[in-house]
C-alpha cells in the first residue's frame, strides 16, 4: 500500500515545481537539547518544510494522516525512503545544508521530524 501511495505521489512531483511557491513553507525547529520537532496544522493543500541537517544523518518523519512527497537535500538530490512502514519515513542524508520536505495531508495533520 505504501509503495502504491509513493508511486502516486512521485508521479505528481513533476507538477510540484509549478506550484511549490504557492505552498506554505514552515521551518522545522527543535527545542534546545531535543532531537525532534513537530508540526500540527493544515496540510490539505500541501506544505513545504525546511530543515538544516548535516551529512550522513538519520532523518525520520512520523506521520499520522499525511504523506511525504519528497525530501530534497541542499544540492538537489532527492533522498530515498529507507523505511517499510506505512506512516514512518527514514532517510540518510548525503549532503549538509538546508533540506526541503514536501508533504500533503489533511486539515488537521500532525507530523514529527527527528534527526540523529
Amino acid at each position: 500500500m505504501k509503495k502504491m501511495m509513493k508511486t502516486v505521489l512521485l508521479s505528481t512531483l513533476c507538477f510540484l515545481p509549478m506550484f511549490s511557491n504557492a505552498m506554505p513553507t514552515t521551518p522545522i525547529k527543535f527545542i534546545k537539547g531535543s532531537y525532534c520537532g513537530s508540526f500540527t496544522g493544515d496540510m490539505s493543500k500541501g506544505r513545504k518544510f525546511t530543515i538544516n541537517l548535516g551529512a550522513n544523518q538519520e532523518f525520520t518523519i512520523d506521520t499520522g494522516n499525511s504523506y511525504v512527497a519528497s525530501v530534497v537535500d541542499s544540492k538537489g538530490v532527492i533522498l530515498s525512503d529507507q523505511s517499510d512502514s506505512s506512516y514512518s519515513y527514514q532517510y540518510i542524508t548525503e549532503n549538509k545544508g538546508k533540506h526541503t520536505i514536501r508533504m500533503s495531508g489533511e486539515v488537521n495533520s500532525y507530523v514529527e521530524f527527528c534527526a540523529y
